[in-house]
């Protein structure tokens, strides 16, 4: 897929919403996780607004439901867990619980998208109907269907020329051009057109002949007919209030891809609606029974509201900040310094968690990240605060959407 930078900052803002500790980031049920769970906030310190607010009775969390999740399968230590995505790290999973058979379970170098079904509460899924195996882990076929352009030729990327011929093409038949990619094996361009494509085969023929352009036809949706969809498709996802991962059109399956947090039944019904088959969503979690705003969440977490993430998927900025961490005991919020006096709010990945006496903050697998006083190094890029839906800036007028540059290792066990 390809996406523009446009879209990918977009994203990444509209994924970030002040979350307190304490309301179910992470998805773990480590022993450590349980226990803080239920721990009360530190001696001195008061529970947040956030924590104190009492839903009604029209969103109150369920505390199970049906749903389908759909990830990678990894195992850690003794526990199976599904992760978004179609990569094998670390991540802020599921835990499963149920029959996981060896073969389904992916490691660098064998990946395979698993769908499962069953029983979550906010931390675990338990297995209730056979698991399916998906495609998204496969790589797209970019073979080109002209049989006189089959052989394997040696090669890199296109030359300016032949770019140029075909972005010149593509622009005077925008709205039958379905995308356009590059064949390397075969040292082919590809323009894929809804359709006959014989005329303009033809056309494209007497422009420029001998060139390796291969004009093939019947595609469903042209690109003009696939950003239509798409704007229905992003107002409806505004309107339900969900989560991005990504979003991208896809020039090989012809479809807008959205990859998103969760998702419910009504949303995609409006979706097959307001959109129709143009739109394809890949949801980690899939409500089969509830409505969005009755999901289970895990339980409380520390006693510092973070700002976090709201997926656990998608990409990110790519520059290096190293900052010292600090907390602010008045506003009770975390933040960086730069520089001298120079606040900047961190926006630190979906499930990471924090104590507040003394000031440590926590990975999704309970590792420590960061201390008090302590410098710290993460990758990603500097946004806005009024880019931010939060309510507690911590004094700041910036913030940085981040995550650590290698994966924690534990320094000590999280608070019991």
């Amino acid at each position: 897929m390809v996406m523009d930078t446009v879209r990918v900052l977009a994203i990444l803002v509209s994924a970030l919403l002040a979350i307190p500790a304490s309301s179910g980031c992470g998805e773990r049920a480590s022993p450590s996780s349980a226990a803080t769970a239920q721990r009360a906030p530190a001696e001195g310190n008061q529970p947040s607004p956030a924590r104190e607010h009492q839903p009604s009775s029209e969103t109150t969390p369920v505390t199970s439901t049906r749903v389908t999740v759909t990830g990678v399968l990894e195992r850690r230590g003794d526990q199976v867990e599904i992760c978004p995505g179609r990569s094998v790290g670390p991540c802020p999973g599921i835990r499963v619980e149920g029959k996981v058979e060896d073969a389904w379970l992916s490691e660098r170098g064998k990946v395979s998208v698993w769908r499962l079904t069953g029983a979550y509460d906010g931390t675990t899924l338990v297995l209730d109907a056979p698991a399916q195996a998906t495609t998204l882990a496969n790589q797209p076929d970019y073979r080109n269907s002209c049989p006189e352009l089959q052989k394997h030729t040696r090669g890199g990327n296109p030359d300016l020329r032949l770019f140029e011929i075909v972005q010149a093409f593509v622009r005077e038949h925008t709205e039958r051009v379905a995308g356009e990619w590059w064949d390397r094996e075969r040292q082919t361009m590809v323009i894929w057109v809804t359709g006959d494509p014989a005329d303009l085969r033809r056309r494209l023929a007497e422009r420029a002949p001998g060139v390796r352009v291969c004009v093939q036809g019947q595609a469903r949706f042209s690109q003009a007919e696939l950003e239509r969809a798409r704007a229905q498709a992003d107002r409806v996802l505004a309107e339900r209030g969900i989560a991005l991962s990504s979003s991208a059109g896809d020039v090989v399956l012809n479809r807008v891809v959205y990859e998103v947090e969760v998702v419910d039944a009504r949303t995609l019904a409006q979706l097959a609606r307001d959109a129709g088959d143009a739109i394809a969503v890949v949801a980690f979690i899939e409500l089969l029974e509830q409505p969005l705003e009755r999901i289970p969440v895990a339980p409380a977490r520390g006693d510092v509201a973070l700002v976090t993430e709201k997926t656990r998927g998608g990409g990110g900025m790519s520059a290096l900040g190293r900052f010292t961490v600090h907390y602010d005991p008045e506003r009770r919020c975390v933040y960086f310094e730069s520089e001298p006096g120079e606040r900047l709010l961190p926006v630190w990945p979906y499930g990471f968690w924090a104590t507040a006496n003394p000031l440590r903050i926590f990975d999704y697998d309970d590792n420590l990240v960061g201390r008090a006083g302590e410098a710290i190094e993460l990758g990603g890029g500097q946004v806005e605060i009024e880019h931010l839906r939060t309510e507690n800036a911590c004094g700041a007028k910036l913030a940085w959407i981040g995550r650590p540059q290698a994966p924690a290792q534990p320094r000590s066990p999280a608070p019991r």
